[in-house]
Protein backbone atom coordinates (compact mmCIF):
# COMPACT_ATOMS: atom_id res chain seq x y z
CA UNK A 1 0.00 0.00 0.00
CA UNK A 2 1.43 3.56 -1.43
CA UNK A 3 2.46 5.62 1.94
CA UNK A 4 1.53 9.37 2.50
CA UNK A 5 3.69 11.33 0.04
CA UNK A 6 2.97 8.12 -2.76
CA UNK A 7 -0.49 9.06 -3.06
CA UNK A 8 -0.04 12.59 -3.16
CA UNK A 9 2.58 12.09 -5.87
CA UNK A 10 0.07 9.53 -8.00
CA UNK A 11 -3.12 12.02 -7.03
CA UNK A 12 -0.97 14.94 -8.37
CA UNK A 13 0.26 13.20 -11.66
CA UNK A 14 -3.58 11.54 -12.02
CA UNK A 15 -4.85 15.44 -11.89
CA UNK A 16 -1.97 16.87 -14.36
CA UNK A 17 -2.85 14.22 -17.11
CA UNK A 18 -6.94 14.92 -16.61
CA UNK A 19 -5.67 18.41 -17.01
CA UNK A 20 -3.95 17.86 -19.94
CA UNK A 21 -6.77 15.87 -21.71
CA UNK A 22 -9.15 18.77 -20.69
CA UNK A 23 -7.59 21.66 -22.12
CA UNK A 24 -5.73 19.75 -25.16
CA UNK A 25 -9.63 18.21 -25.93
CA UNK A 26 -11.75 21.06 -25.11
CA UNK A 27 -9.57 24.13 -25.33
CA UNK A 28 -7.42 23.36 -28.06
CA UNK A 29 -9.55 20.71 -29.99
CA UNK A 30 -6.72 18.61 -31.18
CA UNK A 31 -8.14 16.20 -33.31
CA UNK A 32 -6.16 13.02 -32.15
CA UNK A 33 -7.71 12.95 -29.02
CA UNK A 34 -11.49 12.95 -30.04
CA UNK A 35 -12.54 14.82 -27.51
CA UNK A 36 -14.73 18.05 -27.80
CA UNK A 37 -18.26 19.44 -26.53
CA UNK A 38 -20.10 17.17 -29.16
CA UNK A 39 -18.44 13.39 -29.13
CA UNK A 40 -17.30 13.73 -25.46
CA UNK A 41 -20.63 15.43 -23.36
CA UNK A 42 -21.10 14.98 -19.43
CA UNK A 43 -23.21 11.79 -20.48
CA UNK A 44 -20.49 10.10 -22.71
CA UNK A 45 -18.27 10.41 -19.95
CA UNK A 46 -20.25 8.71 -17.68
CA UNK A 47 -20.59 5.90 -19.77
CA UNK A 48 -16.59 5.82 -19.59
CA UNK A 49 -15.98 6.03 -16.10
CA UNK A 50 -19.05 4.68 -14.31
CA UNK A 51 -18.42 1.27 -14.22
CA UNK A 52 -14.44 1.45 -13.40
CA UNK A 53 -15.21 3.67 -10.88
CA UNK A 54 -17.79 0.98 -9.65
CA UNK A 55 -15.24 -1.92 -9.36
CA UNK A 56 -12.35 0.96 -8.47
CA UNK A 57 -14.23 1.37 -5.30
CA UNK A 58 -15.52 -2.58 -4.65
CA UNK A 59 -12.41 -3.57 -2.67
CA UNK A 60 -13.00 -0.51 -0.24
CA UNK A 61 -16.50 -1.32 0.10
CA UNK A 62 -15.87 -4.96 0.62
CA UNK A 63 -13.61 -4.02 3.48
CA UNK A 64 -15.23 -4.81 7.26
CA UNK A 65 -12.89 -2.23 8.55
CA UNK A 66 -14.31 0.61 6.30
CA UNK A 67 -17.23 2.77 7.66
CA UNK A 68 -18.89 5.33 5.94
CA UNK A 69 -17.67 8.48 8.42
CA UNK A 70 -20.53 11.45 8.67
CA UNK A 71 -18.30 13.63 6.58
CA UNK A 72 -18.01 11.18 3.58
CA UNK A 73 -21.99 10.38 3.88
CA UNK A 74 -22.61 14.28 4.03
CA UNK A 75 -20.03 14.86 0.35
CA UNK A 76 -21.73 11.69 -1.28
CA UNK A 77 -24.87 13.01 -0.42
CA UNK A 78 -24.28 16.60 -1.96
CA UNK A 79 -22.38 15.18 -4.99
CA UNK A 80 -25.71 13.27 -5.63
CA UNK A 81 -28.19 16.16 -5.33
CA UNK A 82 -25.98 18.06 -7.14
CA UNK A 83 -25.60 15.51 -10.01
CA UNK A 84 -29.71 15.00 -9.92
CA UNK A 85 -29.91 18.66 -10.40
CA UNK A 86 -27.42 18.73 -13.22
CA UNK A 87 -29.87 16.01 -14.60
CA UNK A 88 -32.84 18.23 -14.37
CA UNK A 89 -30.89 20.93 -15.98
CA UNK A 90 -29.31 19.41 -18.49
CA UNK A 91 -33.33 18.25 -19.63
CA UNK A 92 -34.93 21.69 -19.00
CA UNK A 93 -32.76 24.29 -20.26
CA UNK A 94 -31.30 22.31 -22.11
CA UNK A 95 -27.28 22.15 -21.48
CA UNK A 96 -25.66 20.62 -24.45
CA UNK A 97 -22.52 19.86 -22.95
CA UNK A 98 -24.68 17.40 -20.45
CA UNK A 99 -25.66 15.22 -23.24
CA UNK A 100 -28.32 14.33 -21.58
CA UNK A 101 -31.31 16.07 -24.17
CA UNK A 102 -32.57 13.16 -26.25
CA UNK A 103 -31.44 10.39 -23.78
CA UNK A 104 -35.16 8.17 -22.13
CA UNK A 105 -35.50 5.72 -19.19
CA UNK A 106 -33.92 2.68 -21.31
CA UNK A 107 -31.09 4.67 -22.01
CA UNK A 108 -30.41 5.19 -18.16
CA UNK A 109 -31.07 1.80 -17.62
CA UNK A 110 -28.38 0.78 -19.70
CA UNK A 111 -25.76 3.68 -18.28
CA UNK A 112 -26.08 2.46 -14.33
CA UNK A 113 -28.23 -1.12 -14.15
CA UNK A 114 -24.52 -2.78 -14.03
CA UNK A 115 -22.53 -0.28 -11.79
CA UNK A 116 -25.24 0.07 -9.54
CA UNK A 117 -25.08 -4.05 -9.30
CA UNK A 118 -21.57 -3.80 -8.82
CA UNK A 119 -22.17 -1.32 -5.98
CA UNK A 120 -24.78 -3.83 -4.40
CA UNK A 121 -22.17 -6.52 -4.04
CA UNK A 122 -20.92 -5.84 -0.66
CA UNK A 123 -25.08 -5.05 0.57
CA UNK A 124 -26.45 -8.12 -0.61
CA UNK A 125 -25.39 -9.80 2.18
CA UNK A 126 -25.92 -7.75 4.92
CA UNK A 127 -29.66 -7.39 3.03
CA UNK A 128 -29.73 -11.26 3.45
CA UNK A 129 -29.22 -11.66 7.08
CA UNK A 130 -31.98 -8.46 7.58
CA UNK A 131 -34.11 -9.34 5.30
CA UNK A 132 -38.12 -9.36 6.43
CA UNK A 133 -41.41 -8.55 5.92
CA UNK A 134 -40.77 -4.40 5.38
CA UNK A 135 -38.18 -5.02 2.93
CA UNK A 136 -40.71 -7.60 1.32
CA UNK A 137 -43.59 -4.73 0.90
CA UNK A 138 -40.56 -2.78 -0.34
CA UNK A 139 -39.43 -4.76 -2.69
CA UNK A 140 -42.98 -5.70 -4.30
CA UNK A 141 -44.10 -1.85 -4.36
CA UNK A 142 -41.23 -1.34 -6.29
CA UNK A 143 -41.35 -4.28 -8.98
CA UNK A 144 -45.27 -3.33 -9.09
CA UNK A 145 -44.02 0.26 -9.99
CA UNK A 146 -41.50 -1.50 -12.45
CA UNK A 147 -43.90 -3.56 -14.65
CA UNK A 148 -46.21 -0.58 -14.43
CA UNK A 149 -43.57 1.59 -16.42
CA UNK A 150 -42.75 -1.33 -18.30
CA UNK A 151 -46.71 -2.04 -19.51
CA UNK A 152 -47.06 2.18 -20.37
CA UNK A 153 -44.19 1.96 -22.30
CA UNK A 154 -45.13 -0.72 -24.42
CA UNK A 155 -49.35 -0.30 -24.61
CA UNK A 156 -49.82 3.30 -23.48
CA UNK A 157 -46.21 4.21 -25.81
CA UNK A 158 -44.86 6.36 -23.51
CA UNK A 159 -42.37 8.27 -25.37
CA UNK A 160 -40.10 9.04 -22.47
CA UNK A 161 -39.51 5.44 -21.33
CA UNK A 162 -38.24 4.36 -25.04
CA UNK A 163 -39.35 0.74 -24.07
CA UNK A 164 -41.92 0.40 -27.50
CA UNK A 165 -39.53 -1.73 -30.00
CA UNK A 166 -37.37 -3.45 -27.18
CA UNK A 167 -37.54 -7.38 -27.46
CA UNK A 168 -36.90 -9.65 -25.10
CA UNK A 169 -33.32 -10.36 -26.44
CA UNK A 170 -32.65 -6.65 -25.46
CA UNK A 171 -33.93 -6.69 -21.57
CA UNK A 172 -31.78 -10.41 -21.29
CA UNK A 173 -28.75 -8.17 -22.37
CA UNK A 174 -29.75 -5.16 -19.94
CA UNK A 175 -30.64 -6.87 -16.78
CA UNK A 176 -29.26 -10.57 -17.23
CA UNK A 177 -25.47 -9.58 -15.94
CA UNK A 178 -26.87 -7.26 -13.12
CA UNK A 179 -29.41 -9.38 -11.77
CA UNK A 180 -27.21 -12.38 -11.54
CA UNK A 181 -23.82 -10.38 -10.43
CA UNK A 182 -24.74 -9.71 -6.43
CA UNK A 183 -27.27 -13.08 -6.18
CA UNK A 184 -25.58 -15.78 -7.99
CA UNK A 185 -22.40 -15.17 -9.16
CA UNK A 186 -20.92 -13.77 -5.96
CA UNK A 187 -22.57 -15.41 -3.06
CA UNK A 188 -20.88 -18.60 -5.48
CA UNK A 189 -17.66 -17.38 -5.72
CA UNK A 190 -17.68 -16.13 -1.89
CA UNK A 191 -17.19 -19.80 -0.40
CA UNK A 192 -14.40 -20.68 -3.07
CA UNK A 193 -12.16 -17.57 -2.25
CA UNK A 194 -12.54 -18.03 1.27
CA UNK A 195 -11.31 -21.52 1.06
CA UNK A 196 -8.19 -20.63 -0.50
CA UNK A 197 -7.30 -17.96 1.98
CA UNK A 198 -4.06 -18.90 3.37
CA UNK A 199 -4.25 -19.14 7.22
CA UNK A 200 -1.38 -18.21 9.16
CA UNK A 201 -0.78 -20.61 12.19
CA UNK A 202 0.53 -18.96 15.67
CA UNK A 203 3.96 -19.86 15.92
CA UNK A 204 4.67 -22.70 18.51
CA UNK A 205 6.15 -21.71 21.79
CA UNK A 206 10.16 -21.94 22.27
CA UNK A 207 11.60 -24.72 24.12
CA UNK A 208 12.98 -21.56 26.54
CA UNK A 209 10.17 -19.80 26.59
CA UNK A 210 8.17 -23.60 27.37
CA UNK A 211 10.47 -23.65 29.75
CA UNK A 212 9.51 -20.37 31.43
CA UNK A 213 6.38 -20.60 31.47
CA UNK A 214 5.84 -23.26 34.27
CA UNK A 215 7.70 -20.53 36.53
CA UNK A 216 5.85 -17.31 35.72
CA UNK A 217 2.81 -19.82 36.41
CA UNK A 218 4.04 -20.45 39.71
CA UNK A 219 5.19 -16.99 40.39
CA UNK A 220 1.87 -15.85 39.70
CA UNK A 221 0.05 -18.03 42.32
Amino acid sequence: MLKRPGRVGVSAAVAAIVAVVLWGGYGRHWPWMGISGRTATLWDWLHLLLLPAAFGLLPLLLSRRTRMRPRRKLLALVATVVLALIVAAGYAVPWSWTGFEGNRLWDWLELLALPLAVAMVPVVPELRSRWGSRYWVFAAAALAVFVAIVIGGYVGNWSWTSFRGNTLWDWLHLMLLPLLLPTVIVPALVPVASSRLIIVEEPEPSASEADRSPQVSELAG
